[in-house]
């Protein structure tokens, strides 16, 4: 599990537009927060199927698959 601190340090490394809303639901179809997609990014995750395995975030409809591909793009620079 990765640290609030760790997390918040990533946000941190984020554009303005991204660091809003971390502690609501991204994934709606899973109730996966964007704070669990950040991470597990964090934590290793560096593409949109190992977050799925992660957390299951874009693991419904995959509304949210492009957001998730920005966090990561964002975060793994």
């Amino acid at each position: 599990m990765v640290s609030r601190e760790a997390i918040e340090s990533a946000v941190k490394r984020l554009p303005p537009l991204l660091q809003k809303d971390v502690d609501e639901n991204l994934c709606v179809c899973n109730e996966v927060k964007k704070s669990t997609i950040i991470g597990c990014i964090v934590d290793g995750a560096d593409s949109v199927e190992a977050v799925r395995q992660c957390c299951y975030a874009t693991d419904g409809n995959g509304c949210c698959t492009r957001q998730v591909e920005r966090l990561v793009e964002c975060l793994k620079k």
